[in-house]
């Protein structure tokens, strides 16, 4: 239940509205669930409203993209969507069809599609599957929306509705294939078994904290077997996943403590365990990340295509930039004798200011060092209380350290 509440309170940071939940009191057979890559075939007869045909050709739409968009009436967010998907349904009509699927009968959907004006005003006309039972077991889930693409009669994704987008839509309609994150309802707590085992199977899915599972940060590998490459971190938080991603686009030569992380959010607690709880904390908030690739790329492209996943999946942005932060500054100052409490003894060996800064860092002490000396020098430093002490090992290497203002790069993550 911990993961399922995560998945939703992820959702819930990329839409701002109601999501409905699915059909009450309906056992579904997952054994008859499709998954990404497998063949479609289609019901042979569907209830429709609100389209030119009384049926559905599926023959004639081999085609074109065709988006399953599951929704019911009582959810807001599918509602929100609707004016959206219309607008890309009306400029790419020759290359894809949006379905709206819904399981309630088509006297509800009548009354509904009758008394809203938002709908109305904005023109919907989608064509509507209504007393759906086939196509609900076939794509099963619990939490609306919830949309599967199909193109060339295979399963293409089973994704969030945020992703219909006229970019997915044309990278399938032109390549044959996309990889999207995954909307899995009932995930086992395991983020194996994506299709890792079939070369047509391509996936990402970003999950909650797993059971059982080890803490990992990002790993990029070849699967020895099918030479696939999958990307994969677990049991992390938002923060930590946001953070050794960017490492590896480019990597920093400082410390990433917390003062230099700017949190534009609702709830900064759901994004790193700031108050240290431990295990309790990553159990409800802890994510975990599989993506299966088929071309492997240079370690910093692929790490940027992790970004774009999470920044998509969580409806959040993050970004590197420079800004004004209180901070320690190391600057030139007049050689002083050293007349410190106690001898320098023990300590850290720095071979250059730069050094210097990351070691008194690592103290936690003082705030966010910022170097101006920026010299090659070889520097003993001993161990150290506050400011006073520090500086009267640093005055006999004509170095000051002073509180101060400074412009510093940060890390910035902001709920879009």
């Amino acid at each position: 239940m911990k993961k399922f509440q995560f998945l939703i309170v992820a959702f819930l940071l990329i839409s701002l509205f109601q999501t409905g939940y699915g059909q009450k009191g309906v056992r579904l057979d997952l054994n008859k669930a499709l998954k990404v890559g497998d063949n479609f075939l289609p019901p042979d007869e569907v209830e429709l409203m609100r389209s030119p045909d009384k049926t559905i050709n599926w023959n004639k739409l081999d085609d074109k993209v065709i988006v399953l968009d599951f929704f019911e009436t009582s959810c807001g967010s599918c509602i929100q969507s609707m004016p959206r998907l219309q607008a890309l349904q009306n400029k790419l009509r020759d290359k894809m069809q949006i379905f709206t699927v819904g399981w309630q009968g088509k006297e509800t959907f009548e009354k509904f599609f009758k008394g809203n004006a938002f709908l109305k005003e904005n023109k919907v006309n989608l064509p509507v599957i209504y007393n759906d039972i086939y196509l609900k077991e076939k794509f099963p889930h619990m939490g609306v929306p919830h949309v599967a693409f199909i193109f060339r009669g295979k399963v293409k994704a089973i994704t969030f509705s945020e992703l219909i987008t006229e970019e997915n839509i044309l990278q399938l309609f032109n390549t044959g294939e996309i990889a999207l994150a995954l909307k899995d309802d009932f995930g086992k707590g395991s983020l194996t078994g994506m299709g890792i085992d079939n070369a047509d199977k391509l996936g990402i899915r970003l999950d909650g904290y797993q059971d059982g599972a080890a803490y990992q940060s990002l790993e990029i590998k070849t699967d020895s077997i099918t030479g696939m490459i999958n990307t994969s971190f677990y049991n992390v938080s938002i923060y930590s996943a946001i953070l050794f991603n960017w490492a590896r686009v480019r990597k920093a030569d400082y410390i990433p403590r917390y003062e230099r992380l700017i949190l534009n959010v609702e709830n900064r607690n759901m994004y790193e365990d700031f108050e240290n709880i431990g295990n309790d904390w990553y159990t409800k908030n802890a994510i975990s990340y599989e993506r299966i690739d088929r071309v492997r790329r240079a370690d910093s492209v692929q790490a940027r295509i992790v970004l774009d996943d999470l920044h998509s999946f969580l409806g959040i942005q993050s970004y590197r930039e420079i800004r004004k932060i209180d901070c320690l500054i190391l600057r030139p100052c007049p050689i002083k004798p050293y007349k410190g409490i106690q001898p320098i003894t023990g300590g850290y060996s720095c071979e250059s200011t730069a050094s210097l800064a990351v070691v008194i860092d690592l103290g936690y002490k003082l705030p966010p060092v910022l170097d101006r000396v920026k010299k090659e020098m070889k520097i003993r430093l001993g161990a150290f209380e506050d400011l006073k002490e520090l500086n009267a090992q640093l005055n006999a290497y004509g170095i000051e350290a002073v509180l101060g203002e400074g412009e510093m790069e940060v890390l910035v993550i902001e709920e879009k």
